[in-house]
């Protein structure tokens, strides 16, 4: 457990070390050095929040609401038991409005834990795929993920407005040396395909190790792999309504990308393919 926690908090301390190289970055394009001052005292702002209020972040982001023991029994059991069979304790439980199934997981360790379903999981899925799906996300609190993909998630949205404040205080910032205007566009080009890569990179291997842990901790391969299906298919499809720039940015939460079906996200996938997970699963033992 004590490896675990110095791995996590030296993928922290990477992740906030590249969220403050690029306000500084940042910085000197919009204003020079006085501009890399102000992208230092921001990135300390940012690093803070994205630490200690990363797990708010992403329920306000998601319009998340908790849900009482009163309002739903079931569920609040069902994650009660899985939690106690992973030996954990019992994550706060939230809903939010998104029709299409999926779910997510935050918190900054396991006491802080929440597990957060969508009103289309719980309309789709049966208790058995619901239960697979709530073994996934508690075997991501319990692997201390929860922290990093919140982080990464919150890094993601702030480099993408960065980038576009970098690129147009260089237009209009009185800065008019070609070689500013370069760096600008360069930045704004590369800084959300950066943020992307690194999505990728930490969701990826997460999500795989989490897949494996949820069927030892549910004992059962089936009600994951068939949730996996269905949550893939509904993904697949575009979204009703417009996903904001930070919402799409926290992709990486999600049991499943549930911006798969719009746009060019389904070519930058923070998920592994679905044939992989499902291989993955079949050969982990019970």
């Amino acid at each position: 457990m004590i490896g675990q926690n110095l791995k996590t908090n030296f993928r922290i301390f990477t992740l906030l070390s590249v969220l403050t190289g690029l306000f500084i970055g940042a910085g000197y394009i919009i204003g020079g050095r006085g501009g890399m001052i102000l992208g230092l005292f921001f990135a300390g702002i940012m690093n803070f929040a994205s630490y200690w209020y990363s797990d708010k972040i992403v329920l306000k982001m998601y319009g998340a609401e908790k849900i009482s023991e009163e309002e739903n029994p079931d569920l609040h059991k069902m994650v009660e038991r899985l939690a106690e069979d992973a030996g954990i304790p019992k994550p706060k439980v939230y809903m939010n409005d998104m029709e299409v199934p999926n779910a997510f997981a935050t918190g900054r360790n396991p006491e802080k834990g929440v597990v957060c379903v969508t009103k289309g999981l719980m309309n789709t899925l049966n208790d058995e795929e619901i239960e697979g799906v709530i073994a996934h996300e508690l075997a991501h609190i319990k692997n201390r993920d929860t922290l990093i993909n919140a982080v990464v998630a919150t890094i993601a949205g702030a480099v993408g407005i960065l980038a576009e404040m970098a690129f147009w205080g260089a237009m209009f910032g009185g800065r008019e040396e070609e070689s500013d205007m370069i760096s600008a566009l360069v930045l704004m080009i590369l800084t959300p395909l950066i943020a992307t890569i690194i999505r990728m990179a930490v969701s990826r291997s997460m999500e795989f190790r989490a897949d494996r842990d949820a069927v030892k901790i549910s004992g059962n391969r089936k009600g994951l792999s068939s949730a996996l299906e269905k949550i893939s298919e509904a993904s697949s499809r575009p979204l009703k309504g417009h996903a904001s720039r930070s919402q799409e940015a926290g992709a990486n939460l999600f049991i499943s990308n549930p911006f798969s079906g719009d746009k060019i996200t389904k070519y930058f996938s923070t998920h592994p393919p679905l044939d992989e997970r499902l291989e993955n699963i079949e050969s982990t033992e019970l």
